[in-house]
């Protein structure tokens, strides 16, 4: 499952996230399909140098550059317009700036169009040098590139966030269990069924239901909460097992404990999946994402991660899992001859 996380894309797409029946969805869809689904909100590409507005020719030729780029539905520049309506709107009066605007073949702020606009946003120098435009600076605004500044500060805070997160309740595992090696593992199977809940949540919305991307918020607040609910079944689940390996073997107390604890975790992440579950019944798209990744998340951890892995993991790792902590020596029988006699 966790492949599939490979393939995640993010976007904003208010307007597609809508019930069906909401105005403003059903005027979206009747735009898209008379002009283009960028036609809701066109990129402004603003171009700035010294008398740029009197480069009429070069300035034509980037509007056909551009216009034949990928992901590119249609541009309106200087000189597509009658002289009365481009002054102030397409030309600045100092003629030092003009500006076009871009309409991307795909909604405005899905992943899709923030995908075209970042590769604009790299060739589009290039463009204007081939044009026979110099000394000129290029600028990108409008609601496609906010949804692209969304999206990167998303994925930089998720990767400082999560490892906070993790380094928080490593610290917190190894107080608790007094042992550095059980926490690691520990927290790479809580780090596993995050990134299977994920993954499964991009092969539902945007393999089957064909979503051009996931809500940019949903995997970043997925993340927290599932880790956080890894810890606390961590916590649930192996100190039981470590209270009784003050007493017995480690493998005796799995055997002991886990039957106990499992059940209680696997009620207790069934009723919270349930519970997560509800939100799919808010007919918003990003509820919609966020609970099936949770229930899925939870129900990974519960029913497989605590249940199955965490005690198999903790049985091979034997009494090096308690490192640096002393832990009893192993109560497995030592197999005796036939008759009872020995070899001297």
């Amino acid at each position: 499952l966790g492949a599939a996380l490979s393939d995640l894309r993010l976007g904003v797409s208010f307007v597609p996230s809508l019930p069906r029946e909401a105005a403003a969805r059903a005027a979206g869809a009747a735009a898209a399909d008379g002009f283009a689904p960028g036609i809701l909100s066109p990129t402004m590409l603003l171009v700035q140098g010294e008398g740029v507005g009197s480069e009429r020719q070069g300035l034509a030729r980037l509007g056909d550059r551009l216009a034949r780029e990928p992901g590119v539905a249609g541009v309106i520049g200087p000189g597509d317009l009658l002289p009365s309506l481009e002054r102030r709107v397409l030309t600045a009066a100092s003629g030092d700036a003009v500006r076009y605007l871009v309409v991307f073949e795909d909604e405005p702020l899905g992943a899709s169009a923030i995908a075209s606009l970042n590769e604009l946003v790299e060739v589009t120098p290039g463009l204007g040098q081939a044009a026979g435009l110099s000394g000129v600076e290029y600028s990108f605004g409008g609601d496609t590139a906010v949804a692209g500044e969304l999206v990167q500060v998303t994925r930089e805070d998720l990767g400082r966030i999560a490892l906070a997160a993790l380094i928080t309740n490593f610290v917190l595992l190894v107080v608790f269990l007094r042992a550095i090696v059980a926490p690691l593992f520990l927290l790479a199977s809580s780090v596993l069924a995050l990134v299977g809940a994920l993954g499964a949540m991009t092969l539902v919305f945007q393999g089957v239901f064909g979503h051009d991307g996931i809500t940019f918020y949903v995997p970043f607040a997925s993340a927290v909460l599932l880790l956080s609910l890894g810890s606390d079944y961590n916590i649930f689940g192996v100190g039981y097992i470590w209270e009784r390996a003050r007493q017995v073997p480690l493998r005796t107390a799995i055997e002991q404990s886990v039957p106990e604890t499992s059940a209680a975790i696997t009620a207790a992440g069934v009723t919270l999946a349930a519970s997560f579950g509800m939100l799919a019944l808010v007919p918003l798209q990003p509820f919609r994402e966020l609970a099936f990744v949770m229930a899925v998340g939870i129900l990974i951890d519960a029913l497989l991660v605590r249940s199955v892995l965490v005690p198999a993991m903790l049985t091979l790792l034997g009494r090096a899992a308690g490192w640096p902590r002393r832990m009893a020596r192993s109560d497995v029988p030592r197999t005796e001859p036939v008759g009872g006699s020995r070899e001297r």
